[in-house]
């Protein structure tokens, strides 16, 4: 592992009060972009750092990061093969400031999202706070329809919010115990339910939300996104199943795995028999629900338009996860990458 510090000055160290951790792999066509919002941030510039984390980046992503002008203290962390909870830990651990923001390098922070943060923090005792995406302004129907009920996003508790935009005190990180670096994904659900159950706040602000540059345009990158997304949510669920919030997406990957098996093996049969109405039904049975589905979250909010197109984004998402349960590593943990040490920075 190695680092650079781009721009650091020893009176900035001293007054740094939130550290900004980017984990980065290949992100040059946006961390530009991300470091640029974070220079428009209101907070002093003296009063907070950035720390890029990257994975071995091959597209350039280093480079550009060294050649911005950062205003604020910008430092690089280079390590190679390790999962991106893995990067946000190694942060942690190099953080100067007694708030850790973790950050997406595909995220774009808002003028008063730094200082928001403190506010919230200062008012009272928060565990982790921070917010849904929101979506950007060119988003296409696959951004804007699946991500309708979080333009009227819940404030106050939640059972979770997304790792690229999560705040915490450094000292409650710790305690928590870090990223889980045993799984893929859903480890910003994990790490949540573990603060929950050491009696730590999880809250969610709209004056916190980011823009996520990320968010799929197409439908095969929805499908692609949420094939990834879904890699380590069964296992994540398999540890307690009690954890409502995990119990849908596994319930509809396996509920639509279960139809395109029977819809595949009804259209065989049915070329042989002659009975195709078999596979029509399994196709029946498939779809109704998902519309159903649709319908709840679209009529409550005046959007019939957006029934038919929900529904083949729902399609889209079983379908995902549907294939992630044909992946052995979705299942359990993947104890080759050992669990994090808290404060550590190295596996045990």
């Amino acid at each position: 592992m190695s680092s650079d510090s781009i721009n650091d000055t020893v009176e900035a160290a001293k007054g740094i009060r939130i550290s900004v951790i980017i984990p980065a792999l290949n992100e040059k066509a946006v961390i530009g972009r991300c470091l640029e919002a974070l220079s428009r941030n209101r907070l002093a510039k003296a009063d907070f750092e950035v720390i890029v984390v990257d994975n071995g980046s091959t597209d350039g992503t280093v480079e550009t990061v060294r050649q911005f002008e950062a205003p604020y203290c910008l430092k690089i962390i280079s390590i190679e093969g390790i999962r991106i909870s893995a990067l946000r830990n190694r942060g942690a651990v190099e953080a100067r400031g007694e708030i850790l923001a973790f950050l997406d390098a595909d995220c774009l922070a808002p003028p008063e999202w730094l200082t928001n943060s403190l506010r919230l923090f200062e008012n009272r005792r928060e565990g982790i706070i921070g917010a849904h995406y929101q979506i950007p302004g060119d988003a296409t129907w696959v951004g804007r329809v699946w991500c309708q009920d979080r333009l009227t996003e819940k404030v106050g508790n939640v059972s979770y919010v997304p790792s690229g935009d999560l705040l915490i005190h450094k000292d409650l990180f710790f305690q928590v115990g870090g990223f889980d670096e045993s799984i893929q994904t859903n480890e910003d659900y994990e790490f949540c339910q573990r603060a929950l159950l050491l009696g730590l706040t999880v809250k969610s602000y709209p004056e916190l939300r980011v823009v996520h540059l990320g968010t799929p345009r197409t439908l095969l990158g929805f499908y692609k996104k949420q094939r990834w997304h879904g890699t380590h949510v069964l296992a994540v669920f398999l540890r307690d199943p009690r954890k409502r919030k995990n119990l849908r997406p596994v319930l509809l990957s396996v509920y639509t795995f279960g139809c395109l098996m029977g819809l595949i093996a009804g259209a065989a049969w049915g070329v042989f028999s002659g009975r195709l109405w078999i596979s029509c039904a399994f196709a029946v049975m498939l779809v109704l629900p998902l519309m159903a589905i649709a319908i709840g979250r679209s009529i409550p909010r005046g959007k019939w338009n957006d029934v038919l197109p929900l529904t083949i984004l729902y399609l889209a998402f079983g379908m995902a996860r549907a294939n992630c349960l044909l992946k052995y590593k979705t299942w359990t943990r993947d104890n080759r990458w050992g669990r994090w040490t808290a404060g550590s920075g190295s596996t045990a």
